[in-house]
């Protein structure tokens, strides 16, 4: 029958999740968390130096 349609196994796809959060997820937020502070503080500055340079 044409209208049958497969079932598809997602056996073995639970392991491949996990390892996608521990090895991709994970090591990119510790980055955003460690490089975040610094960000925000050049980002300060910067606007402080556009809002302050008419004054100088």
């Amino acid at each position: 029958m044409a209208n049958r349609r497969k079932k598809h196994s997602r056996a073995g796809l639970a392991s491949l999740d996990y390892v996608l959060i521990l090895g991709v997820v994970l090591p990119m937020a510790a980055f955003v968390l460690w490089i975040g502070p610094r960000t925000m503080r050049l980002a300060y500055e910067m606007v402080c130096v556009l809002v302050s340079w008419p004054f100088m």
